[in-house]
């Protein structure tokens, strides 16, 4: 199922900000299982019951604020060619996952359980959701373009994982480096040529 966001005006928007933002903050700065409601609201600023009322439990409400979050923080980048367009999107998305409350988010987003509200993906789902949602964009540009490419399954196998494991279980801080080595090996497999020849002609090409 697919969470819904719903964008209103007025307090009702200033009042699901502050909670966002709240869960954001208490995240980054204590463990997932230990946040609960009343810290929300009352960093927040809000009443516990506004927030029951709206996201029920822990879980909906850190699905909701995933979606609202990593929906909006890496903009879809436009370089004319796949290869570059896949570079770029990776170094946005190392840049985002190096930032303390977004890494914050996307640790509780596995920790936690699923969402019991109605119609709510798991916090999880919500966050990639997303990134397939772009991974689908930078592909149907690419083909748009006349470009062979990949599915958007293989980017999100072959370089959105890769990236994502390498964040949550502490390895050492890939660069720009690891994200062109891994498109190589990705447009390579995708090709048919996942041979050495392909990857070093794909890793030596410039970007886009």
């Amino acid at each position: 199922m697919t969470t819904t966001t719903t964008r209103t005006g007025g307090r009702s928007a200033r009042v699901t900000a502050a909670v966002h933002d709240a869960v954001v903050g208490l995240l980054a700065e204590g463990e997932p299982s230990a946040l609960t409601i009343p810290q929300v609201a009352a960093r927040a600023g809000v009443n516990p019951t506004s927030v029951y009322r709206r996201w029920g439990d822990v879980p909906t409400l850190l699905a909701d604020t995933a979606a609202w979050r990593f929906g909006t923080t890496t903009t879809l980048p436009d370089t004319g060619d796949l290869r570059g367009d896949l570079v770029v999107w990776g170094e946005r998305l190392l840049q985002e996952l190096g930032r303390p409350d977004q890494l914050a988010l996307l640790r509780a987003a596995v920790a936690v359980g699923p969402a019991t509200g109605p119609a709510q993906d798991s916090a999880c789902t919500a966050c990639f959701r997303w990134r397939s949602e772009h991974a689908d964009a930078i592909v149907a540009a690419a083909q748009a373009r006349g470009e062979a490419a990949p599915t958007a399954s293989e980017v999100i196998d072959h370089l959105v994982a890769p990236l994502h494991f390498r964040v949550l279980f502490g390895l050492p801080a890939a660069g720009t480096d690891v994200v062109q080595r891994l498109v190589a090996h990705l447009l390579a497999a995708s090709s048919g040529h996942g041979t050495r020849s392909a990857v070093a002609e794909a890793e030596s090409s410039p970007v886009g």
